[in-house]
């Protein structure tokens, strides 16, 4: 009797070890489905370069330039990105300090400096772009509102590419915020702002609203003595114009709602008053900024701006473009 209970133990003991192995069997197959459903981790793989391409005339070629520096206009990438693949495969996130740009490597980092407030902040560049043709750099809204910037208008922006601490790298691949540089000092920002303020087209336009000047072309001489003798009634006191006054334009803020088309955004405000004379716009300028808009406006539909847009680049304005307010 005790040598059947003691073999029905060691019998039951094997059928619950047994039990305990077909168990452990089946966890590897959880396990693994729960790391498949987790977050793809972010890393900065081989740089992406790409061909080079032709976008609205103009072709890119991109290059891996260590010394990249350049001034310009920053955009927001489109809300329709959010969840799709970047060049270098990763998703797109809205809330990341992250952007695209024409020809940097892909990833690569840069400090993006807000013109208006000297503002800096370190950006991590892991898409190409941007579609407008105007932009140097398109931000994620995280980047721009890191930066303080109003997308509702144009925000001028420096753009230099850097090689930051692998710890401040691997803050801006979780989505983080990396630390804010220090502001850039006024003088310095004078000189970038009129970088971006004076390109040579408009330079050109501005001048132009000054009249050309009056001369009187010289009296022909003669050998008739008589003529020489009237000489002095023919002489005229030289022939002087006064250059007017440019009329300044009235500031203006366009109408809620409507399109607006930019013309140029200057440092000077004479030289915004000048020119809003000349095409038949408004001036405007945000607080705290030093750039005057020169703008068009407002039109009621897109196709409407699109039309005037069309024969303000053709007369000499190839830099204008069209905004929603």
């Amino acid at each position: 009797m005790r040598f059947a209970t003691e073999a029905f133990g060691a019998v039951a003991c094997l059928a619950l070890l047994s039990a305990c192995g077909a168990g452990g069997s089946e966890r590897p197959s959880t396990a693994i489905g729960t790391s498949a459903a987790a977050p793809e981790t972010v890393t900065d793989g081989p740089a992406v370069l790409g061909a080079p391409f032709t976008e609205h005339g103009v072709t890119y070629t991109p290059q891996d330039n260590p010394l990249y520096d350049d001034v310009g206009y920053a955009g927001v990438v489109a809300a329709d990105r959010v969840g799709k693949s970047t060049v270098n495969g990763e998703l797109y996130n809205t809330a990341s300090i992250s952007a695209a740009h024409r020809t940097l490597p892909v990833p690569s980092y840069v400090e993006v400096t807000a013109l208006d407030s000297g503002r800096t902040i370190l950006v991590r560049v892991n898409d190409r772009g941007p579609v407008d043709k105007d932009n140097v750099i398109q931000l994620s809204e995280g980047a721009a509102q890191q930066l303080g910037l109003n997308m509702a208008a144009p925000a001028a922006v420096r753009v230099r590419r850097v090689n930051p601490p692998e710890q401040e790298k691997a803050v801006l691949r979780t989505g983080a915020r990396a630390t804010e540089r220090i502001e850039t000092p006024d003088q310095l920002l004078r000189v970038l702002r009129n970088k971006i303020a004076k390109p040579p087209v408009l330079v050109a336009s501005a001048e132009e609203v000054a009249p050309a000047k009056v001369t009187t072309p010289p009296v022909k001489s003669t050998k008739n003595p008589e003529p020489v003798k009237k000489a002095p009634a023919v002489k005229k006191a030289p022939v002087t114009t006064k250059v007017p006054e440019p009329v300044k334009a009235k500031a203006q803020t366009p109408a809620s709602g409507g399109y607006v088309i930019q013309i140029a955004a200057l440092s000077s405000r004479a030289r915004a008053d000048a020119l809003a004379s000349k095409v038949g716009g408004s001036v405007s300028s945000q607080p705290g900024s030093a750039l005057f808009r020169v703008r068009l406006g407002p039109f009621a539909t897109k196709s409407e701006a699109d039309q005037k847009l069309a024969s303000v680049q053709k007369n000499g304005y190839p830099t204008a473009r069209v905004y929603r307010e």
